[in-house]
């Protein structure tokens, strides 16, 4: 909940509009400014991302080209690690001791550069939002908005926003009773006239195209039907148009299932036991949770189920201990299959 806590007692400070060139501009008028202009803006930046104890600085470059977004994102810290992302879908390159360790395509758009593609009028059905005063960021005057989930199966979200283009400056995600979780902030950015080729880099091109010929021998997946469901998500998650059914053999089937509301996102796989062996397993790193359960699935066999994303952990644990089955035959039918 995006608050400010005195003496045990949370205090949220709303302001009704904030005036932009003369006109009142509220809280939904400035997101949906937001969402357009982390797509439509060409920006160049360095930002810091804290999830619990841990701290990562990366630069982002994003130039929209004959109506494309192109994007790089760069970690700064430890080995070499980049994504480069052409509308929704991004490479992914190691590169350690200057040596190309890993390509893959992915659909799912970085935690950065996702907004939320949902109607205003639905996201203040699930949120109550609310301009919160104003500030500076990356030396930039900028608007906070507080994000106040309307039930307990959310976090609460702050954003501050440029006050002239409206582009996202610092994201702050907190728990149910107002600690923070995770902070993304920008430290230095660059608004505009940024070149293409910062964008697509020419010493990445015989790389790029190397590595994805080894990614396609190394890995032979098959895309399969998806064969589980959650079979409750809290009140507006929406499936994600990218479910993933893969397998790389007759034992290693996985179903991934992708869920957002427009300010957050989970993910349920659902994989085959290599034994009869049960696992439950539980983890919290900043907003991110784990939650691991055994289920059985058809013939008595042991299916794991993992829960990852950024939700509460009672809110994780329901979703993963209520999961059906669909049957090959007919697809409507769904049998109930119980957590161990």
């Amino acid at each position: 909940m995006i608050a400010s806590i005195c003496r045990g007692t949370v205090l949220v400070f709303v302001v009704g509009a904030v005036m932009v060139g003369g006109a009142e501009r509220s809280a939904l008028e400035w997101l949906d400014t937001m969402n357009r202009g982390v797509r439509t803006l060409d920006y160049d930046g360095v930002f810091t991302y804290q999830s619990g104890a841990d701290l990562t600085t990366l630069r982002v470059i994003h130039v929209v080209i004959d109506g494309i977004e192109h994007e790089r994102l760069i970690h700064l810290d430890g080995a070499r690690r980049e994504f480069i992302r052409r509308g929704l879908e991004i490479t992914r390159i190691l590169q350690p001791k200057d040596k190309i360790l890993e390509l893959e395509k992915a659909v799912p758009p970085t935690r950065f550069v996702q907004t939320f593609s949902r109607r205003l009028d639905a996201i203040d059905d699930l949120y109550r939002v609310e301009l919160n005063g104003s500030g500076r960021v990356a030396g930039r005057r900028a608007i906070r908005l507080s994000i106040v989930p309307r039930d307990q199966d959310r976090y609460g979200v702050g954003i501050w926003l440029d006050h002239a283009t409206g582009l996202l400056l610092r994201f702050d995600r907190y728990d149910l009773r107002g600690s923070r979780l995770e902070r993304f902030q920008f430290g230095h950015l660059t608004i505009g006239g940024i070149p293409r080729t910062a964008v697509i880099p020419e010493e990445h091109a015989g790389e790029v195209k190397t590595a994805m010929k080894l990614a396609s021998r190394v890995e032979h997946h098959v895309e399969r039907r998806i064969r589980w469901r959650p079979q409750w998500v809290p009140r507006g998650f929406d499936n994600y148009p990218s479910n993933i059914s893969k397998t790389t053999g007759e034992r290693d089937h996985v179903d991934a299932m992708i869920y957002t509301d427009g300010f957050a996102a989970f993910t349920v796989f659902v994989q085959a036991m290599p034994n009869r062996r049960e696992v439950n397993f539980e983890r919290q790193n900043g907003a991110t949770t784990v939650i691991t359960r055994t289920l059985q699935g058809p013939m008595g066999k042991n299916q794991l189920v993992t829960v990852v994303g950024e939700l509460p952990a009672k809110t994780a644990k329901k979703i993963a201990s209520d999961m059906v089955y669909l049957r090959r035959a007919d697809t409507s039918q769904l049998d109930n299959f119980s957590i161990r």
